[in-house]
């Protein structure tokens, strides 16, 4: 039963992540100054999105029970899906209609600010990445006990 929970963990991550990821090109599409950030973040987000996939079919797999290591990511995951919850909430609170993005609508304004700085995206990538490492690495320790004992 604890490999339904971790899967559920991971598609709920997976799902955070698609979101973030359809941000990411809203503002890719209307911000003018920060393209190559985007597409760092973007590629991140992809990178890690493969990773959950993978996890997913592990976990959902009929030796999912048997991954104890990965079992034991709940943390992990939580911590990716709060670094992707406000990630989140950043990017579409300057998307909300109701805020500043109708006032600037009003004037005529249209150009839309990335809400990052490049030192900023620099962090949320390297921490993305660290969840990314953690999880590859734990699949990696249950694959080889699959392996070695199937």
């Amino acid at each position: 039963m604890e490999g339904v929970g971790a899967a559920a963990s991971v598609i709920t991550v997976m799902e955070l992540s698609a979101k973030v990821a359809s941000l990411c090109l809203q503002y890719y599409s209307a911000a003018e100054n920060a393209k190559s950030d985007i597409e760092r973040l973007q590629g991140e987000l992809g990178r890690l999105q493969t990773t959950l996939q993978g996890a997913r079919r592990l976990l959902e797999s009929a030796d999912g029970e048997r991954l104890r290591t990965s079992q034991q990511l709940r943390d992990g995951l939580g911590g990716c899906s709060a670094q992707l919850t406000d990630l989140q909430a950043k990017l579409q609170s300057t998307l909300d209609p109701r805020g500043a993005r109708k006032m600037m609508r009003q004037f005529g304004l249209r150009a839309l600010k990335w809400p990052f700085k490049s030192k900023n995206v620099d962090a949320i990538i390297r921490t993305l990445e660290r969840y990314r490492d953690t999880l590859s690495a734990a699949l990696l320790i249950d694959q080889s006990y699959v392996t070695a004992f199937t």
